[in-house]
């Protein structure tokens, strides 16, 4: 039986349909290329809708979509779910952020989770300013630590509603962190997360998994693979630390695409397509 063709992309942006410096028109070593243009305007021919699921927070995002012409987006690494260019915004945050009076953001910080990790990390992990200034539902912060090492911190500390998230390779801008390299991570409710924020915007959209293909570079992003028809990595996760046998022998819909970044983008979105190079 032949599959159905995808009718939503949901796709992260750094790392992913972005290249060197946050640019869809840049490679990962900087060229300019046109690659991101091309893969977005086969989506567009093919009826395909574009929704974005990144890191970054809903104001960056609003700003995104209106440029690169999407409508859906999920920010904060699965935190929030925003449709119809942010007419509808929805949490993802389980019990997080029924405390009047109290963002998410506010909730997560008097636990006291983020100061602990921060202590115990001294040296290796930081607030990823200025862009964590803008979250609202997740704490962003930059460094280079073992997630589950975090995360078993936080359980034995009395924190298990929380976890921390690997969202892939950040370039270093002169951040001054002794660190072999920087990665961007999120301190979210343990029910949030980039799959669950799939799931309930495919619910509200009245799709399917078999509807859905992804594109992603970073650990978090595999969260994706159990909510979409076929999830695409670019190259450049496995320098961010994945290990093509275990994806391979966990996740029998990921495929690693043969580029890295915004060109593997293309490949990945031909390829979900059927579209010839």
């Amino acid at each position: 039986m032949t599959a159905p063709a995808p009718r939503i992309l949901y796709t992260d942006l750094d790392g992913t349909l972005l290249g060197k410096g946050g640019s869809p028109f840049r490679t990962a070593t900087g060229d300019f290329t046109f690659d991101g243009a091309r893969a977005l305007g086969l989506c567009h021919q093919r009826g395909v809708e574009l929704a974005f699921v990144s890191g970054r927070s809903i104001a960056m995002l609003q700003e995104d979509a209106r440029l690169l012409g999407a409508t859906n987006y999920v920010g904060e690494a699965g935190c929030v779910v925003a449709r119809d260019s942010g007419r509808t915004i929805l949490r993802n945050c389980g019990p997080f952020g029924n405390v009047e009076g109290l963002s998410v953001f506010d909730e997560i910080a008097a636990t006291g989770a983020p100061d602990l990790l921060l202590a115990n990390y001294s040296g290796m992990l930081t607030y990823h300013l200025p862009w964590s200034q803008s979250h609202v539902y997740s704490h962003l912060m930059r460094g280079h630590i073992n997630t589950a090492d975090a995360d078993a911190l936080l359980e034995k500390s009395g924190h298990g509603e929380l976890r921390v998230v690997d969202n892939g390779v950040i370039e270093d801008r002169g951040y001054g962190m002794d660190v072999r390299e920087l990665h961007a991570y999120h301190v979210i409710p343990r029910q949030a997360g980039k799959g669950s924020a799939i799931r309930l915007h495919l619910q509200m959209s009245g799709l399917t998994r078999d509807d859905a293909f992804a594109c992603g570079d970073s650990a978090q992003d595999l969260e994706m693979a159990g909510e979409v028809g076929m999830l695409y990595l670019m190259s450049n996760a496995i320098s961010n630390g994945l290990r093509e046998s275990e994806i391979a022998r966990n996740h029998e819909n990921v495929v690693i695409v043969g580029a890295p970044m915004v060109e593997g983008f293309l490949l990945a979105v031909r390829r979900a397509l059927g579209v010839e190079a």
